[in-house]
């Protein structure tokens, strides 16, 4: 079952990929929407992706990423990388995904920003050890069949005391085998459920959504893209609002 699960992500990121094309999707996630709002000052360009980008800074602004070494694991279409590159101004920011497709788009639309966008395996990275201040990983790893090795790869390539700023979500009965992997690995220095800011977030999205899954899919895939794309109803949305899954963010912190 895990070597299906992961080749549906493979091919299921693909071929998003490559019907997004050249269009300016850059974000792939649900989005963060705290009860005051509008909190973050954005350049008017970065607004229409709001959601989205709160809640990568809710994530990496639990800590200062400036004159940081940055790696994200999972950068999907760049987004998260771009915002982050502008506005946390880290010394280098790496980024892998393993879509190929994925990344010619991040190389070709973020080019301007200096990122170091390259293929990579989650579970496996390919980093020496001790190499980065710290990762960003959000709302990647429940697609990964081996989770526990995705965080014992992060432990690896962090530095001491460097951290993993993580968010993600999973069923009800996952909660406690993801955490577990979560404690063999780093130390907890916060964790926040966030489900009630993913709903808001999904709600003031889910026209938007609604939109590019038509756009992006022929008519019978359309119920599948809503879902993923977690819009006003469909299961996904559902699963959040009856506390079937959980959202949580982390942030996590590699022990002496």
């Amino acid at each position: 079952m895990p070597a299906l699960t992961q080749t549906f992500w493979k091919y299921w990121y693909q071929y998003l990929s490559g019907r997004i094309g050249s269009d300016a999707v850059t974000f792939l996630n649900y989005g963060y929407w705290p009860p005051e709002g509008e909190t973050l000052p954005l350049d008017s360009q970065d607004e229409i992706d709001r959601p989205s980008i709160q809640l990568y800074h809710h994530v990496a602004g639990v800590s200062s990423l400036e004159g940081k070494n940055v790696l994200e694991v999972s950068c999907g279409h760049g987004g998260g990388a771009s915002f982050l590159t502008r506005y946390h101004r880290p010394a280098s920011y790496t980024a892998i995904d393993q879509n190929p497709k994925a990344i010619d788009f991040c190389r070709r639309t973020h080019a301007p920003l200096n990122i170091d966008f390259r293929i990579g395996d989650a579970q496996a990275l390919d980093f020496p050890e001790n190499s980065f201040d710290a990762v960003i990983n959000v709302e990647a790893s429940h697609c990964y069949p081996d989770q526990a090795a995705f965080y014992a790869s992060v432990k690896h390539v962090l530095k001491t005391g460097g951290q993993l700023l993580h968010a993600d979500f999973r069923p009800r009965d996952e909660l406690l085998q993801w955490e577990k992997d979560i404690a063999d690995n780093f130390q907890v220095a916060s964790k926040t459920d966030i489900t009630p800011h993913v709903i808001r977030a999904l709600q003031r999205t889910t026209e938007r959504f609604r939109a590019l899954a038509h756009r992006l899919s022929p008519k019978i895939l359309h119920r599948a893209m809503e879902t993923f794309a977690g819009i006003e109803g469909s299961a996904i949305y559902n699963s959040f609002v009856n506390g079937e899954r959980t959202y949580l963010s982390f942030q996590l912190v590699k022990p002496a």
